[in-house]
């Protein structure tokens, strides 16, 4: 325990997920977590979770990080606050999954390139002079995909995947390794996170059908689908200083998918 002591750690959408399981693991880890949500009942959630355990999470929330200023608000008004931003967890996304014959794909791309690219970017662009002021020592960690890595929508109802998330999500891993450039003389990280398939509100619906879990847990070299918890503990690893000396890179964590290919069976 202990691990992010001392560090101010900066994480949207923490109402669910990936983003809830982050910031409960980094509080307990000792960080104070300023986080947000445009879902304010989930944020809020997440806020009495933490108070439960005896952590203390802050939040704006309700807050719609695709409007124009709301990540320059979040950022300025947390660092006013609490004096510095030591870790910025890039976690949040917007996604609308449509194939490329789909009548609402070009409406998909630019949601989800809103969403998911242009989202990031906001808030490393906002956090950026703060970044850089206070002389080193902070990590910048965003969330891209195993869709940036190999296609293949999933072949239960609506796609799992899609052109725009592809995309998008590709990019946020040449985003973080140009990041990582222009902040090493500043001593500021900046790695990538590629989940897998991951049990969390966003893959509800898929795996609501019958037969759907077992499927999906058989299709994955370590027959289990992924949890928030695990992905969790690796941004854990890239936020802490276990990793000072690691930048510009990109973390498969999904259980074997894409670089385990089984034969048979």
């Amino acid at each position: 325990m202990g691990r992010l002591s001392g560090k101010t750690a900066f994480i949207t959408g923490i109402g669910g997920g990936q983003g809830r399981a982050a910031a409960l693991l980094f509080a307990r880890e000792g960080a104070l977590v300023y986080g947000t949500d445009i879902d304010a009942e989930g944020a809020g959630q997440t806020v009495a979770l933490a108070r439960a355990e005896g952590d203390e999470i802050h939040s704006m929330h309700p807050l719609d990080l695709t409007e124009e200023g709301a990540a320059r608000r979040w950022i300025d008004e947390g660092v006013a606050r609490f004096g510095r931003i030591d870790v910025l967890y890039n976690n949040a996304g917007q996604v609308m999954f449509r194939t490329i014959d789909d009548p609402e794909a070009w409406q998909a791309w630019q949601v989800t390139i809103r969403g998911e690219l242009d989202l990031v970017f906001a808030t490393i662009l906002a956090a950026w002079p703060h970044l850089v002021a206070q002389g080193g020592g902070a990590s910048i960690i965003s969330t891209s995909s195993t869709a940036a890595r190999r296609g293949g929508p999933l072949p239960i109802t609506s796609p799992g995947s899609s052109a725009a998330h592809s995309a998008t999500k590709a990019g946020v891993i040449g985003l973080t390794k140009q990041v990582a450039a222009e902040g090493a003389p500043y001593g500021i990280r900046a790695n990538a996170i590629l989940p897998g398939f991951i049990d969390s509100p966003a893959t509800e619906r898929i795996l609501a059908h019958p037969g759907a879990p077992e499927r999906i847990a058989q299709s994955l070299p370590l027959r289990r689908i992924g949890r928030p918890e695990d992905i969790a503990r690796v941004a854990l690893f890239f936020a802490s200083d276990d990793s000072a000396w690691v930048t510009a890179e990109e973390l498969t964590v999904d259980g074997g998918a894409v670089s385990i290919t089984e034969i048979g069976g």
